[in-house]
């Protein structure tokens, strides 16, 4: 018998599954199919978009965004598509796995979440769904630990990577725990759903991520968890933990590209700073170039941090960023190794008007300190059911001001991310392996593989897939503009050649008249041309 699993994409606190990522929901699901004994097929919603789904007698779909976001890699499925694939499927049994089993949501902010009424699915899986799933396709029930059956999966699933039309370049999301460690928690979260606060045995972690470098993975990413620092030390930081978990996934996977990490908790790191210190000195040591914390502050208004229960005021904030600092900012191949992210989140009970200055304010003084932050992600807050914050609202969805949002994201993208942006990616930056995903005429945009990867445009039609070193040149709100690099000054396009600093319109058109030029003297004496040396050093002749 066949299962077919169809990868809608996922996007959680906790768990990204979004190109190039994958989620460690495929992987389990894989696996878990494979020890029933089941011959299993792997597709993309991108692919069934495109094509007729294979022949099977399960269907298994999975996905849900609980907290939205822009896309370029790929489209999570609508809840409409989720419909859409059941009604086609002519399996005999059909399961829908993720949070849209549960809600009825898909890429939307600012609402309450509904409750899924999926009659054409038999089984809507979420929260810890492995023993279920495993039960609906052996018969049987497994009764050993959760971490048991992810582990076997984690294992067998590891090869459905090659599957993956972006294999390899795919960025494994690796589980670390499930819960928050918090006694009380955030009032929209919904990571307690989950239960109480576990973390992933070490050793189960480092198996898996050899399974997958075995199967050709390179790059990873510590993830499903809501605080990296509380791995293994729910009540008290544990750095020898973190230390042995670096430590082997390098021993285990000694040519991996990436090891970046997701969620911190800045009230947690702000109460163990001690800690903190050695354990950010571990990551940094182990992790590489343009990894981030994303930390979730939501608002820097004291009302609504204490209506909320949220995490930590501006001042003890300032105190856990200058420390992230003073230790990641270090730049390896040009790029600082470790940087803070900030989450701001409106829709929140106790929200004014005065919230959005606040805010503002927070950030502006930020960045008057001449610290580095490596990005901002500001969304409106989604309300679940069992969540305080369901609650309060009774159900309804919170009001945001429409125009209040979008003059502060207009506002904060141009004078705070702007400048940051050039703070943390000067002029003459160099990244490696950019990987090319869209074109929109003469203009190819790509990322790195990474934790919020910078988004990168080029000015000249680049292949998709391909990979490309490029050198920063421009900056935009949240991009950059970058040129391939070396530059054949005699062969190159006009139009990307007039991105080059020193080069005006008069330059420009000699360079059309008179190429080509034997060398770089040559050049600056025929055109007279003053070029930073930082872009004198990527320049062919030849």
């Amino acid at each position: 018998m066949t299962v077919l699993i169809i990868d809608g994409y996922v996007d959680e606190p906790a768990q990204f599954g979004v190109p190039p990522y994958l989620s460690s929901y495929v992987r389990y699901t894989f696996g878990i199919s494979l020890m029933c004994g089941y011959n299993t097929i792997y597709k993309t919603i991108d692919e069934i978009r495109e094509s007729e789904m294979p022949l099977h007698d399960i269907l298994i779909v999975i996905g849900g965004v609980t907290v939205p976001g822009n896309y370029l890699g790929g489209t999570p499925m609508s809840v409409e598509e989720a419909m859409e694939i059941s009604n086609k499927s002519k399996g005999k049994t059909k399961v829908i796995i993720g949070s849209m089993a549960e809600y009825s949501i898909d890429r939307s902010g600012g609402i309450s979440a509904t409750v899924s009424t999926f009659s054409n699915y038999q089984f809507k899986l979420w929260k810890n769904y492995e023993r279920d799933l495993y039960e609906i396709l052996s018969g049987e029930k497994w009764t050993n630990s959760r971490y048991d059956l992810v582990h076997k999966a984690s294992i067998l699933g590891s090869h459905m990577l090659t599957e993956h039309p972006n294999f390899p370049d795919l960025m494994c999301e690796m589980e670390l725990g499930m819960g928050c460690e918090r006694q009380t928690h955030c009032s929209f979260c919904t990571e307690p759903l989950w239960g109480t606060f576990v973390s992933r045995p070490i050793e189960d972690v480092i198996e898996e991520v050899k399974a997958l470098y075995e199967a050709g993975a390179r790059h990873f990413r510590l993830g499903r968890i809501s605080n990296i620092f509380a791995y293994m030390g729910k009540d008290k930081p544990n750095p020898d933990a973190i230390l042995r978990l670096y430590g082997g996934i390098r021993t285990t996977a000694p040519d991996l590209k990436t090891l970046h990490t997701d969620n911190a908790n800045p009230e947690y790191m702000y109460s163990h700073l001690k800690d903190m210190k050695e354990m950010i000195s571990i990551i940094t040591k182990y992790n590489t170039p343009g990894d981030s914390l994303s930390m979730g502050v939501e608002s820097f208004d004291p009302n609504v941090v204490l209506k909320n229960n949220l995490k930590i005021d501006f001042e003890h904030f300032l105190e856990v960023i200058k420390l992230v600092n003073s230790i990641g900012a270090e730049r390896v191949e040009g790029v600082p190794k470790l940087l803070p992210g900030v989450n701001l989140l409106y829709g929140l009970p106790a929200e004014k008007k005065t919230t959005y200055k606040m805010n503002y304010d927070a950030m502006m003084k930020i960045l008057n300190t001449e610290l580095m932050i490596r990005r901002v992600n500001v969304r409106k807050v989604m309300a679940f059911p069992q969540t305080p914050l369901f609650i309060m609202l009774k159900g309804r969805s919170h009001h945001v001001d429409g125009r209040l949002y979008k003059h502060f994201k207009y506002i904060l993208r141009r004078d705070f991310d702007h400048p940051m942006l050039e703070r943390v990616f000067p002029k003459g930056t160099v990244l490696h392996d950019v990987i090319m995903e869209k074109r929109s005429g003469n203009i190819s945009y790509g990322r790195q593989i990474g934790t919020y990867a910078i988004l990168i445009g080029i000015p000249k039609p680049i292949s998709l897939r391909a990979h490309v070193n490029c050198i920063v040149v421009d900056h935009g709100q949240r991009s950059l503009t970058a040129l391939p690099v070396p530059l054949n000054l005699n062969t190159e396009p006009l139009s990307l050649i007039k991105w080059i600093p020193g080069i005006g319109k008069h330059t420009l058109q000699k360079i059309e008249a008179e190429r080509p030029y034997k060398n770089m003297g040559d050049f600056v004496e025929r055109t007279k041309a003053e070029l930073p040396y930082w872009i004198r050093e990527m320049i062919l002749f030849n």
